[in-house]
């Protein structure tokens, strides 16, 4: 009769062990499917970014994953895509930085823009969320289907639409 107790006893010690364990890893799965900020060293999976203004998308930020710093205001991004909404615009990079307080993002390395029928390729870009600015320090190279043009920095403004390429401007244009 002792044997049957401790059997059962054991028994049920066991299914809520087997339980429990089980409850936890469905758990650890869905949050990482999630991209749920872990503790530690916090990082997020597959983020997505929207700023909206005036009601309607304005540019929507992803990336593969973002290394969070200790204060929580800044992201270490990498594999990110920008898509300009309304503009056919998409810019890809390997790595980057955005800054929360002031929306701006910062591409380390070599970034190039695609839209229907252009490239734009260049270093060092700084691009303000909010004032809707891009700066870029490094080369630039823009092809498109007529014209070809290389030059060293330059100065773009999404709501004027403008694109100042600042020194060593040369242009090839094409039949």
């Amino acid at each position: 009769m002792i044997n049957f107790c401790m059997e059962r006893i054991l028994l049920v010690i066991l299914s809520l062990t087997l339980f429990s364990l089980l409850f936890f890893m469905v758990r650890g799965d869905k949050e990482s499917k999630l991209g749920v900020i872990m503790k530690g060293q916090s990082f997020i999976e597959g983020l997505k970014i929207v700023h909206r203004q005036n009601g309607r998308e304005d540019w929507i930020l992803t990336a593969k994953r973002a290394d969070i710093d200790e204060k929580g205001d800044k992201a270490l991004l990498s594999g990110m895509a920008v898509t300009i909404a309304g503009k056919g615009i998409s810019v890809y990079a390997d790595k980057g930085s955005y800054d929360m307080n002031t929306r701006r993002l910062t591409v380390d390395g070599k970034a190039v823009a695609k839209g229907d029928s252009y490239s734009i390729a260049t270093e060092g870009v700084e691009f303000d969320g909010a004032g809707g600015s891009l700066k870029a320090d490094g080369s630039v190279l823009i092809e498109a289907r007529k014209f070809t043009v290389q030059g060293t920095g330059m100065d773009a403004d999404n709501t004027g639409q403008t694109l100042r390429i600042r020194k060593d401007v040369k242009a090839i244009f094409h039949n």
